[in-house]
């Protein structure tokens, strides 16, 4: 029988005509810098993507996200939306590695892994690139129990920064989703405050760049992404699923700020194409998320063999990340069709 959301078809055709576009570029430019992030490009491309590209996400999710009128509804949304997707992923990503360790018993591992949010736990695949759905789970849950107004938002970030430095200062190393979510927490934050306190001002930068010259816009996101260039190099490789921000928080936050609004801005550059990728990719990233790089390894395999300067792999990956975002469009639009659960009530947003 075919899984149908809870929700309500009137509901369903507000929504859609409500989607912000550029929305759905920054989801489906920020998911083609992730998969370009595996590949681990030289030149400090890695560390240039690694400064933002799981931060930006978590903007995302903080800017799309509302405290809702209970708890229950909370927990309804979270359960739809994340949970089932997550398990269900994550458990398909993970059913290969328990097959072959049926007698070794790390197949009890893998499930403590998927079960708790664990990247990977004593040598077992865990959730794999699905810890950040687990950490978005515990942090729209902290959300909605603990933050009430503008002073509460801040303790709560205050603390979880605390904790994230505390984590990095003990070198503490669990590839897990709740630790992380302490490093996670103040970028959804920072969404969810352009999104409700900062709305008018957000909304009127928004604005403003529409009507700026495309020229003008380019050379920002041109100029941001310089920057970010830079601050990555400095701050070295942020390795978010460790809870790990590089050499410094401070730079860290600021360099996730400046490759974010670059993409901001990129993104209502593009405002006004419209392309029914895009909206595919965006609101199937959960899958992209969790199996792109099944399509990476073979040809990176080859690419490491080939060995080329520094210049040809930066580009044979970018193209290589590319080709595999998009082999993911026919894919979700099956998936959609037969199996939408996984994609919770995003499904609804899935449409060529």
């Amino acid at each position: 029988m075919q899984y149908k959301p809870f929700i309500k078809e009137k509901t369903i055709m507000t929504n859609i005509k409500e989607r912000k576009n550029w929305i759905d570029w920054m989801k489906a430019v920020g998911m083609l810098m992730i998969v370009w992030g595996h590949c681990f490009p030289d030149g400090g491309v890695s560390e240039f993507l690694y400064a933002f590209n799981v931060p930006l996400f978590f903007i995302i999710s903080g800017y799309l996200t509302r405290r809702e009128t209970s708890m229950a509804v909370c927990r309804d949304k979270c359960l739809h939306n994340l949970v089932i997707p997550y398990f269900i992923l994550s458990l398909i990503k993970v059913a290969g590695f328990i097959l072959k360790h049926l007698d070794d018993g790390l197949w009890a591992w893998s499930l403590f892994g998927v079960t708790f949010g664990f990247h990977s736990i004593n040598g077992a695949s865990g959730c794999g690139n699905l810890w950040f759905v687990y950490a978005l789970i515990v942090i729209k849950l902290i959300f909605q129990v603990f933050v009430r107004g503008n002073r509460s938002m801040l303790a709560v970030c205050v603390l979880s920064l605390c904790g994230a430095v505390a984590y990095n200062y003990f070198h503490v190393e669990m590839a897990w989703g709740v630790a992380d979510a302490m490093l996670a927490l103040p970028f959804f934050m920072l969404g969810n405050l352009g999104s409700s306190v900062l709305k008018e001002p957000f909304n009127t930068f928004v604005g403003n760049m529409r009507r700026t010259s495309t020229a003008t816009r380019w050379c920002m996101v041109a100029a941001l992404a310089a920057a970010t260039y830079i601050i990555g190099i400095y701050n070295g490789e942020a390795s978010m699923f460790m809870g790990q921000y590089g050499n410094s928080l401070a730079v860290f936050i600021t360099g996730a700020v400046t490759g974010s609004l670059a993409i901001l801005i990129l993104s209502v550059l593009l405002d006004k194409v419209r392309l029914s990728v895009v909206s595919v990719i965006s609101a199937g990233s959960i899958v992209i998320l969790e199996f792109h790089r099944e399509f990476l390894h073979p040809v990176m395999k080859l690419i490491g063999k080939l060995a080329p300067p520094t210049w040809q792999e930066v580009i044979l990956t970018f193209a290589l990340s590319l080709a595999a975002t998009l082999a993911f469009v026919p894919i979700i639009m099956i998936l959609k069709r037969y199996f939408p659960i996984v994609f919770g009530r995003r499904a609804q947003n899935i449409r060529l």
